[in-house]
């Protein structure tokens, strides 16, 4: 199981409540080009056109849906599917993830570590190293193992 689907497992299993509702989030590239990555199923470069876009919206709404959505169906969870096209370089994913928890006011924020290595998140940082510093809703990151 994917450290993202582990990571929504033990929310729904440890911290939801009734009444909660749970919002899915994904960032989608704005750019010229867009790449999907492996945690969506597939790795590619395409075309950003108008058909591409659509494209790559129903593919990554698909893949949420297909991965996320049977667990929250089965324990009956409220949930919403946020699918954001912003800059996908870590700090831009964080202050987005971040802003929006703030908009929602979220009681807190679930994410998964993807180790990329140590080396690369010195360099690159990391999505779940920003939002731990700069959310105002408490950050709950689950490791990858």
């Amino acid at each position: 199981m994917q450290a993202s689907q582990k990571a929504l497992q033990w929310a729904v299993d440890n911290i939801y409540r009734p009444g909660d509702e749970f919002h899915l989030f994904h960032v989608i590239p704005p750019g010229q080009y867009v790449v999907l990555s492996t945690d969506l199923g597939m790795e590619e470069v395409v075309e950003d056109d108008e058909n591409t876009r659509k494209a790559v919206e129903a593919n990554a709404h698909k893949i949420l849906s297909e991965k996320f959505v049977p667990l929250l169906k089965e324990k009956d969870v409220p949930y919403q599917l946020e699918l954001v096209r912003f800059a996908t370089d870590n700090e831009s994913i964080g202050a987005v993830i971040c802003k929006r928890a703030d908009q929602l006011n979220a009681s807190c924020v679930v994410m998964a570590k993807h180790n990329k290595g140590a080396i690369k998140e010195f360099f690159v940082g990391s999505v779940c190293n920003y939002c731990t510093h700069h959310c105002k809703a408490p950050v709950l990151v689950m490791h990858n193992d």
